[in-house]
Formats: C-alpha cells, sequence, structure tokens
C-alpha cells in the first residue's frame, strides 16, 4: 500500500546527542540516491553538521535541511540537535514536520534521555515513528528498550518488527510483523529475504498478535475479526496502521544500525505509506 499523496512531506530526525541521528540522516540520502557517497562523522563528510563549529565539537550545533525524492514522492529531512541546550531548534522542526523519527540507543537505561521529546510530541499530538539504533551492538534489546520507553509515552507503541539473532546473541535481520517476511542484513548492502526460520515462528506469532490486538482497540472492525478468529489481510493492517499514526493514535517502532545502513530502506518504506501527508502540519500550524 502506498500513500497517494504526491505533495512534498517533511520528516524530522530527533534523539539525544550521540543517539547518531547525523549517521542515519546520512544513510537515508543515500538510501533515497540523493547523495552518491556516504560521508561519515569521523571525517567531517557527512552533509549534515557541515559548519565548522558542529565538526570542531563532533555534534550537532544546529538544524540540518537536505530534500530528496523516494519512489517519485518529494520529501524535506530535518536532523535536529540533540543538546538540551538547543532543545528549542527541535522543538520548531517537530511542530513544521508532517512525522517524526525518534532517535534512540538500544538500551532501555537511555530511554530517559528523550522523555522530554516524547512528551512535547505527545502533547502537541504530532505523529512520530520510534528507530532504534545501533542495533549492531551485542548487547542491543529491543524489548526491553520498547519497555522502558513505554513509561513515557502516551501513546502504544507498536513492535512493528522483530530482530533475528545469529550466533552469540548478535541481530543479523529482523522480521516484518506485517509481511511476516525474514530479512537477512548485509552492511551496507541489500538485505536478503530469506525463510522465516522454524525456531522463530512462536515469537513471530505472539508478537504478530499483540500488534494486533493493539491496532484493534482503535478499529472496531478490525476487533471484531480478531474476535472471529479472521486472518487480516496484509492490505488491511497497513491501512490501520497509516489511519492509526496520521491520528497519532499509536507510535511503530522500527530498528536498525544506520552505522551499517542496516533497516534505512524499511524506515524510509515506513515513512512514504505510513506517515502523514503535508496537509496534517499545515492543519497544526493553522495554515
Amino acid at each position: 500500500m502506498s500513500n497517494s499523496s504526491s505533495s512534498p512531506r517533511c520528516a524530522a530526525l530527533v534523539g539525544p546527542y550521540a543517539s547518531g541521528k547525523t549517521t542515519l540522516f546520512e544513510e537515508l540520502l543515500f538510501a533515497a540516491g540523493a547523495i552518491v557517497r556516504r560521508g561519515t562523522v569521523k571525517d567531517g563528510t557527512t552533509v549534515s553538521d557541515a559548519s565548522d563549529e558542529a565538526r570542531e565539537r563532533s555534534m550537532s550545533v544546529g538544524l540540518s535541511v537536505a530534500s530528496f525524492q523516494y519512489l517519485g514522492e518529494p520529501w524535506t529531512l530535518i536532523d535536529c540537535p540533540g543538546s538540551v541546550e538547543l532543545s528549542y531548534d527541535a522543538q520548531c522542526a517537530m511542530l513544521v514536520a508532517d512525522v517524526v523519527i525518534m532517535v534512540c540507543e538500544p538500551q532501555p537505561e537511555r530511554a530517559a534521555s528523550i522523555a522530554r521529546q516524547i512528551k512535547f510530541l505527545d502533547e502537541h499530538a504530532i505523529p512520530h515513528l520510534i528507530f532504534i539504533n545501533k542495533m549492531d551492538q551485542r548487547d542491543a534489546s529491543v524489548r526491553a528498550t520498547l519497555d522502558a520507553l513505554q513509561v513515557y509515552s502516551a501513546r502504544p507503541l507498536v513492535l512493528r518488527e522483530i530482530p533475528m539473532r545469529g550466533e552469540g546473541g548478535q541481530v543479523v535481520g529482523m522480521v516484518d510483523l506485517v509481511s511476516e517476511r525474514a530479512w537477512r542484513w548485509n552492511p551496507h548492502k541489500a538485505a536478503d529475504l530469506i525463510r522465516l526460520p522454524e525456531q522463530m515462528r512462536p515469537d513471530e506469532e505472539a508478537a504478530r498478535a499483540a500488534m494486533l490486538e493493539t491496532l484493534a482497540d482503535f478499529d472496531d472492525g478490525l476487533m471484531e475479526k480478531l474476535l472471529e478468529d479472521t486472518i487480516p489481510s496484509t492490505g488491511e493492517i497497513y491501512e490501520t496502521l497509516t489511519r492509526d499514526l496520521q491520528h497519532d493514535q499509536v507510535v511503530p517502532v522500527l530498528f536498525g544500525s544506520g552505522e551499517n545502513g542496516n533497516g534505512i530502506h524499511r524506515l524510509l518504506k515506513a515513512m512514504r505509506h505510513e506517515a502523514p501527508g503535508v496537509a496534517v502540519a499545515a492543519e497544526r500550524l493553522g495554515i
């Protein structure tokens, strides 16, 4: 399912210092074809944080803005500074964005670092996604991070995918809970579509059921189907996700690694399929 709107849309990347927003910003631009070469924070070659001050401090000191087209649709992407002293800049960007991508690290003890931003988004009813970054870390935990973030969110967090782990417990891919397809990651390359591992099927079915139950709280038709043990179609689930996100009723949660380029196309597709059109931000601002 695709969003039928071809009007320009705006997304803002928001998160605490060191959450990896600048690298994620770069990867999103590269994946969309807006740049032909990835820059790095270490080398000071990223599109975002291009000022001398930002590179000297190795941190964002202001908003960075870039435009791109993804599958024929125009987007503006805003990278917001994570420093508390610059929170007003980030708030201004969130107010004009059609959708906000909250970027966080995969440790539950870091959840409090984005509590203020989550509260702001809830108070202003701004549609937002959560992207758990740095999932290449060995101790990365999606479930524990989601549970910790839920404490600060007035909206239910909806896990859109679950991690697939390899030897040693490191995350090597993901399973989409809507399409029920599994993908194995390749650093800086397209992920491989693979058969869903049988040992993961119980976890996938439980996580999918939890997702559908949360969505059904806002959709009587879906609730009726679940009560009748009728499996909703993939298209119906996407439509429900789109509607719920547009009305800021749920917060979809995705994950990946900006450093390795994992989960980037998934995030772009979620933005395109599920994010509201430009009229939503215009209505919020009264224009």
